[in-house]
């Protein structure tokens, strides 16, 4: 009778556990989505909501950091209406209704206000880490979603892109100056902190597509100083990033950095392996054949750390306009992707025009609810 007690205890205990402690433990992979375009704006996919009004176009495409410092504080009331409908425990809902379990949240540097020094987050709407806390405590612990945060927006920025809100368009300063640096580590350390004992926080990814002039020694240090630090009170996921030029299984300096063997823990590499860029020239059965040859070896031959594809999308020159064709492709794409010992992350939720336009492929809401994926 004692044993079977115990059994059923460890069965319902089983049952009841969130869905990211087994991803942590790498029993189960990341089968999730980006909730892009909310905590850090970017105009291209969020153009109808009211945060961009007054701002124009040429502003707008240069990130977050450009309209503010137009607009100024005068927008906050604007940002913080796209922050509470762009998404909502609905979209939660649906996510994991869909069979999805966990979620990439793009952030910058701002969200921890004055608690990491300096007086740059003060040209951002305040406010925006209370959303984080609804969704890490309350929408994703109740759906079983678990929640990856990833520092879209570092100081200085770490590529010049809208979505990393630089200060100077197209410029990165981040390892410039080495106040950044330590920014980002703070803001790092202050999120782990913050959430370390809330069941669905995953982790987090330390710097998002860092490139241009970013100097890549300086950006090592940073994170293996990082997982230090985090390591004093988290054992969450961090996930490192290369430049994107890097994402090859044959780069053995990043395949053999950071490495359980070496005493790190819980540590993932990242890519993100679109196939967009670099193949605009390819028709329908060239894009199929990437993604069945290439792609795939390139996950299956990866010999580092657990592999995540952060971002992914159905989106490429080729424009697939037969469903059946589009279906084809991606499960070939997810086939890939799959060989990724953590798994993957869709870019994205949900993009401007996709409930009443017609086929968007960046949004997978519209791909799953078109049964595309």
């Amino acid at each position: 009778m004692k044993l079977i007690l115990v059994l059923t205890f460890l069965t319902a205990l089983a049952l009841c556990e969130h869905v990211q402690y087994a991803i942590r433990r790498g029993d189960v992979k990341c089968r999730g989505v980006n909730l892009g375009g909310w905590l850090v704006l970017e105009h291209w996919m969020t153009w109808d909501s009211p945060a961009w009004r007054d701002v124009p176009e040429d502003v707008a495409n240069r990130g977050e950091h450009q309209m503010m410092k137009l607009r100024g504080h005068a927008q906050d009331g604007l940002i913080r209406q796209h922050r509470q409908n762009w998404i909502t425990e609905q979209d939660i809902a649906e996510i994991s209704q869909r069979g999805l379990n966990s979620v990439r949240v793009p952030v910058g540097y701002w969200i921890t206000e004055d608690k990491t020094g300096g007086q740059d987050w003060k040209l951002f709407t305040p406010g925006a880490i209370n959303y984080l806390d609804v969704l890490v405590r309350d929408w994703a612990k109740k759906h079983n979603i678990a929640v990856m945060v990833s520092l879209h927006a570092a100081k200085g920025s770490q590529n010049g892109n809208d979505h990393s809100a630089p200060a100077d368009s197209g410029k990165e300063y981040w390892s410039q100056y080495p106040e950044n640096v330590a920014n980002t580590i703070d803001v790092i350390a202050f999120l782990t902190e913050r959430y370390k004992d809330d069941e669905a926080f995953l982790g987090v990814g330390m710097l998002n597509e860092p490139g241009g002039s970013t100097d890549q020694n300086i950006m090592r240090k940073f994170y293996t100083d990082t997982y230090n630090r985090v390591r004093k009170h988290s054992d969450c996921i961090l996930s490192h990033m290369p430049f994107l030029s890097e994402q090859r299984p044959w780069s053995q300096d990043w395949a053999s950095f950071m490495k359980a063997s070496e005493g790190f823990r819980n540590v993932w590499h990242e890519w993100h392996k679109y196939l967009y860029w670099g193949y605009e020239s390819l028709n329908e059965d060239q894009i199929l054949a990437v993604a069945r040859g290439e792609l795939t070896n390139d996950f299956k031959n990866w010999q580092g750390n657990y592999l995540v594809d952060g971002e992914w999308s159905l989106t490429t020159a080729a424009k697939f306009y037969d469903d059946n064709r589009l279906r084809e492709f991606a499960r070939a794409y997810v086939g890939a992707l799959n060989n990724g010992h953590a798994g993957w992350f869709y870019w994205t939720w949900k993009v401007s025009g996709d409930e009443s336009g017609g086929r968007n492929t960046w949004s997978m809401r519209r791909m799953l609810r078109d049964n595309i994926l």
